[in-house]
């Protein structure tokens, strides 16, 4: 079936004004939006405020906890943090530690709301849409640790217990997920923007207002390559948040791979040939930035939303371009990656994302073994 011309225009303009308030939220002072639009979020920005307190109030009462040790991963804002690859690098460290771990994720976008164990193997385009982008990733990359999806956390978490003896728990992108209890919550935060404008959605990109950091167990500042905006965030942090611990980790990017070939490509390969980036994450300008500060060549590239869905249209815009600047290689996130067909993925490559902690790391790690030592892990046999 074909495509209007209105329906690409539509789809173009949402893109377009998509960007633009994502702009807003990051820097204000230089994408300021039409006055009439920023009235309108201004109201609508009352209303979510009012709601999200509505319903933090009905999850509060109605919380209950698992009978096994929960850390919350989870950010202020929306998206673009490096929830994924910290969910990864946890549950690494806590499997490494002897303990049995299993991951509970929401599976957003995922068709059907039932509790379900992400499969490990499979053809990742079909189970994202059963199970959602990002526990399909974790489940390749942590196999054999068990990653759950449902939107009840707490049934899925009973699930991971009963079936998978878990008796850590880790509860991806959790923070607001007032429902169930944690016993550690770590917040994400990006060290360039952490707050973004300091306004809710969907004015801002906040998820719920600053001062609920007073909630937060420790605070991990991603993408901290600039030394100076990382002192600064830093010490924000300290001010507004005494005691709390505060970490820091730059973003680094690993070697690519395909759905053709299993072996990996080093990065150092593709420079000065010519390539096409696509990403359809919260932050895709931060993604081809990175590919650009590795030495690789990106002469265009494609943005679309979180999660998103590819469809014949974007795919020939894409091969459009390759076409046009005779473009060597097509590069995408591994989140992205997933949710393409096989014979697409057979001719992309993936770049996978790695958390760097430097000197934070024993700290870090001393944190989490010191806050598992003072619960029920802690006194068991």
């Amino acid at each position: 079936m074909k495509t209007s011309p209105w329906s690409h225009k539509t789809s173009s303009l949402r893109q377009f004004w998509s960007t633009r308030l994502i702009q807003s939220w990051l820097a204000p002072e230089s994408a300021p939006l039409p006055a009439l639009l920023g009235t309108s979020l201004q109201l609508a920005e009352s209303l979510y405020l009012r709601g999200l307190a509505r319903d933090q109030h009905l999850a509060i009462r109605r919380a209950r906890r698992l009978p096994a040790f929960v850390i919350s991963v989870g950010n202020l804002t929306v998206g673009g943090t490096g929830k994924t690859p910290f969910t990864l690098w946890l549950a690494g460290h806590l499997a490494g530690r002897g303990l049995r771990v299993a991951v509970l994720s929401r599976g957003y976008g995922r068709r059907g709301d039932e509790i379900a164990l992400a499969p490990a193997t499979g053809a990742t385009s079909v189970l994202s849409r059963l199970y959602g982008d990002e526990p399909v990733l974790m489940a390749r990359k942590l196999s054999p640790i068990p990653i759950w999806t449902g939107r009840d956390r707490y049934r899925a978490g009973l699930e991971a217990i009963r079936h998978s003896h878990a008796e850590v728990i880790i509860l991806d992108d959790g923070f607001q997920h007032r429902a169930l209890h944690r016993d550690l919550d770590l917040v994400l935060m990006d060290a360039h923007h952490p707050f973004g404008n300091g306004h809710a959605l969907p004015l801002g990109p906040l998820r719920e207002p600053v001062s609920h950091l007073e909630r937060a167990s420790a605070f991990l500042l991603t993408r901290a390559d600039d030394p100076d905006r990382t002192a600064a965030t830093r010490l924000l942090l300290k001010e507004r948040f005494p005691g709390k611990p505060i970490f820091a980790c730059t973003h680094r990017l690993t070697e690519l791979c395909s759905g053709a070939d299993p072996t990996a490509i080093p990065l150092g390969r593709l420079e000065r040939e010519p390539a096409g980036a696509f990403a359809g994450i919260a932050r895709p300008e931060s993604f081809f930035d990175a590919l650009r500060s590795r030495g690789i060549s990106v002469k265009r590239q494609w943005a679309f939303p979180d999660h998103h869905v590819y469809g014949p249209r974007d795919v020939d815009a894409i091969f459009e371009g390759i076409r046009h600047d005779a473009l060597r290689w097509l590069i995408t996130t591994e989140k992205d990656f997933v949710r393409l067909p096989p014979w697409l993925q057979s001719v992309t490559l993936a770049v996978g994302l790695e958390l760097e902690f430097a000197s934070d790391l024993p700290s870090l790690q001393a944190a989490i073994n010191l806050a598992l030592a003072r619960g029920p892990i802690g006194s068991r046999p």
